[in-house]
């Protein structure tokens, strides 16, 4: 594949494992790093699993050049336009899903919205330290008083870890559990979404409305959730430390792990061969 210069090049980078620190703050070294490969024409935008408002609220100036993939990548956001298009949601499912989740102690509830916003309808302390740790605004809200197009995930926040959920989450679905996606984004966090984003969708939710082709992407990968954008971009690289599928799929690895500058060694180093070709 014929190189692309850095002006003709997006980045899709995760914010969540690569440019933000342990305390969940975007550090001084990266955000210089974001300014320098911008002013060389450096294109980028970001993957996370945060809202729309929590993003914009940790890049601060850092502007992006392609609508983002929020809300673990169910929700493509142009924060040039304040809008976002929803890759997915709980659509017809207000009955059987929305008010049959199950009260139990201990287990906090919130709904991530297809217009950025976050409502929690279950209140715990897992729920209150996550979306104040993640800088995430909520209204508390009736699970039952919000429509399923509007929906795009559930998050269930646990204030025991590896609490066994799952089960009673089964169990009080009934059959609706079998046509939902629930998946582990950390011991005490468990998102349930209504079937798997593909990443063709999120590609498209990305790249044309930029003027973007597929072969113009570069991803820079920390997730799992973004192993289909690996497979599809023109260029894709992991940390040195990310999991296997993501190793194995990508086109190459940084030298240096995901906590150690693996964003900062990918940016800084195009902006390097950007200024030897000049």
């Amino acid at each position: 594949m014929k190189e692309t210069t850095i002006d003709q090049t997006l980045v899709l980078c995760d914010l969540d494992s690569l440019l933000l620190d342990a305390a969940g703050n975007l550090p001084q070294l990266q955000r210089d790093v974001l300014q320098l490969f911008a002013s060389r024409g450096g294109r980028l935008t970001v993957f996370s699993q945060r809202s729309p408002r929590a993003v914009r609220s940790l890049l601060g100036g850092v502007r992006l050049s392609a609508p983002a993939l929020v809300c673990g990548g169910t929700l493509a956001y142009n924060f040039s336009e304040g809008s976002g298009t929803a890759l997915c949601s709980f659509e017809g499912m207000e009955e059987s899903v929305l008010k049959m989740l199950p009260s139990l102690s201990g287990v906090g509830i919130a709904l991530q919205m297809r217009d950025g916003s976050t409502r929690a309808v279950r209140m715990s302390e897992g729920l209150v330290f996550h979306l104040k740790q993640e800088w995430t605004p909520f209204v508390l809200s009736n699970a039952a008083d919000v429509k399923g197009e509007d929906v795009l995930r559930i998050l269930f926040y646990q204030d025991k870890k590896q609490m066994p959920i799952l089960p009673t989450l089964q169990k009080a679905l009934g059959d609706a559990a079998a046509f939902l996606h629930a998946e582990r984004l950390a011991p005490d966090t468990l998102v349930l979404t209504p079937g798997l984003v593909s990443g063709s969708a999120m590609l498209n939710a990305v790249c044309p409305p930029s003027g973007y082709a597929a072969g113009q992407l570069t991803v820079l990968a920390g997730c799992t959730q973004m192993l289909d954008l690996v497979h599809l971009a023109g260029e894709s690289v992991v940390p040195a430390d990310a999991a296997p599928e993501l190793r194995l799929a990508a086109n190459r690895m940084t030298l240096t792990d995901h906590d150690t500058g693996a964003a900062a060694e990918l940016l800084y180093g195009m902006v390097r061969r950007a200024e030897t070709s000049a």
